[in-house]
C-alpha cells in the first residue's frame, strides 16, 4: 500500500512539474515553437482529405468529399516540418529550464500546517535573502479540522514521501559545497521531530522561524542571552528502561505532561523565561543540541530501551533536537498536544525503531 501511494505522490509531483513549466513566463523559445506546431497543425487539418458520410435509416447516403491536390501535398509537407520544428523546440526549452533549475544549490522545505496563510511569504523572503531556491512543500493543512490534525497517519506519511523528496534533491546537487537545506513551516511538534530525525545532523540546514509579533519569517539570527534551558535530572531512574522528557520552552507543560505519563523517570527542560521565539539564537541553539546529545548518549549507555518527549517549542528547536536522535539511541515516542481534549496528548508519533520501520502513529491510553 504504501508503495502505490508514493507512487502516487511521485506522479504527482511530475503532474506539478509539467504544470508549473507550461504556466510559467513563456520564452521566446517556447512561444515560437508552439506557434509552429499550431501552425503545422492547422494547416493539416485543412489540407488532408475530407470524408463525411451519413446514412439514414430508409437506406439513404448523403456524402461530402474533400481532396487534397499537388499544392495541398506541397503544404502539408511544409505543415510536418513546423510540427517536427516545432516540438524539438519546445522539448529544447523544457531542458534548458530542467539544467537552469539544477543551478539552485538551495532546497526548501516548506512543512505547512496549522498557519497555511504564512506560506505565501515564506518562499518569497527566503529566495530575496538567499538566492534561487529548489521548493519541496509539505503541506498539512488538508488533514486539519478545526484546527486540529484529524489524520496523523496520513500526515506523517506525506512528510515522510516529502522528506525523501528533499534528499534526494540534495543528492542531485552533490559536488557543491554550498548546497543546503532551508528548513521552515508550523508542522506539529512531533513532525518537527521526525523532520529533523530525518535529515540527520549531517546535513547541511538553516532554519527558519515565523515571528508572531513582527508577522515576518527571519533566519535564526537573534543575539545570545542567557535564558538558556536548564536540564533536571533529579528524578532520573537509571535502573528503569523507559525515560520521560519535559520540553518546557513556549510553554509550561510540565504539570499536564507528569498527569499524561505512564514512567516515573523524569527529566524536565525547562527555559528560566517562558515564552515564545526565545531559542531565535542560533548560538543558543547550538549549545543546547551539545547537552541534548550528551544527554541521548547517556541513556544509550544505561540501557535505556525507550524515550518519552512531550515538548512545546518553536520548530526550528523541535527539527533540531530531532536532528541529535540517531539510530544508537532509544526508541522515541513524541506525543501531539490537542487543545480542548479530555486527554491533552491523546496520540504520539513512534520512531527510530531497532527493525528501522517506518514512523506509526499509536494512541495514549491514559
Amino acid at each position: 500500500m504504501t508503495f502505490f501511494k508514493d507512487l502516487m505522490y511521485r506522479l504527482l509531483h511530475w503532474g506539478d512539474l509539467l504544470f508549473k513549466w507550461y504556466t510559467r513566463p513563456k520564452s521566446k523559445l517556447f512561444t515560437i515553437g508552439k506557434f509552429l506546431v499550431v501552425s503545422g497543425l492547422s494547416s493539416i487539418g485543412l489540407t488532408t482529405a475530407l470524408k463525411i458520410a451519413f446514412i439514414t435509416p430508409e437506406g439513404y447516403e448523403l456524402t461530402a468529399s474533400f481532396f487534397e491536390n499537388d499544392t495541398g501535398i506541397f503544404i502539408l509537407l511544409i505543415s510536418s516540418c513546423f510540427i517536427i520544428v516545432g516540438f524539438f523546440l519546445i522539448i529544447y526549452d523544457a531542458l534548458l529550464t530542467i539544467k537552469d533549475s539544477g543551478k539552485a544549490n538551495n532546497i526548501l522545505v516548506e512543512h505547512i500546517a496549522l498557519f497555511k496563510p504564512l506560506s505565501s511569504s515564506f518562499l518569497s523572503t527566503v529566495t530575496k535573502a538567499k538566492g534561487k531556491m529548489r521548493c519541496v512543500k509539505i503541506d498539512l493543512s488538508e488533514y486539519y479540522r478545526d484546527g486540529v490534525l484529524s489524520e496523523p497517519s496520513d500526515a506523517v506519511n506525506d512528510t515522510r514521501v516529502m522528506l525523501k523528496k528533499a534528499v534526494a534533491s540534495l543528492s542531485d546537487a552533490i559536488g557543491n559545497e554550498s548546497t543546503s537545506i532551508h528548513y521552515g513551516g508550523t508542522p506539529p511538534v512531533c513532525l518537527g521531530f521526525y523532520s529533523g530525525f530525518f535529515i540527520g545532523n549531517t546535513t547541511s540546514v538553516m532554519l527558519w522561524d515565523y515571528d508572531r509579533d513582527l508577522e515576518e519569517w527571519h533566519c535564526l539570527d537573534r543575539s545570545f542571552d542567557s535564558n538558556q534551558p536548564i536540564i533536571d535530572e533529579s528524578e532520573y531512574k537509571q535502573d528503569l528502561d523507559e525515560v520521560c522528557l519535559i520540553f518546557s520552552i513556549s510553554f509550561n507543560i510540565e504539570k499536564v505532561a507528569r498527569e499524561t505519563t505512564n514512567t516515573s523517570s523524569i527529566i524536565t527542560i525547562k527555559m528560566p523565561h517562558i515564552g515564545h521565539d526565545n531559542m531565535s539564537s542560533l548560538s543558543k541553539l547550538l549549545k543546547f543540541k551539545k547537552e541534548f546529545r550528551a544527554l541521548l548518549n547517556k541513556f544509550t549507555q544505561d540501557g535505556i530501551k525507550r524515550i518519552h518527549i512531550f515538548c512545546a517549542a518553536q520548530s526550528s528547536f523541535n527539527f533540531t533536537m530531532g536532528q541529535q536522535i540517531t539510530r544508537n539511541h532509544p526508541e522515541c515516542i513524541v506525543y501531539e498536544f490537542v487543545n480542548r481534549e479530555v486527554h491533552p496528548y491523546p496520540w504520539g508519533l513512534k520512531f527510530n525503531n531497532k527493525d528501522c520501520s517506518p514512523p506509526i502513529v499509536i494512541e495514549n491510553k491514559k
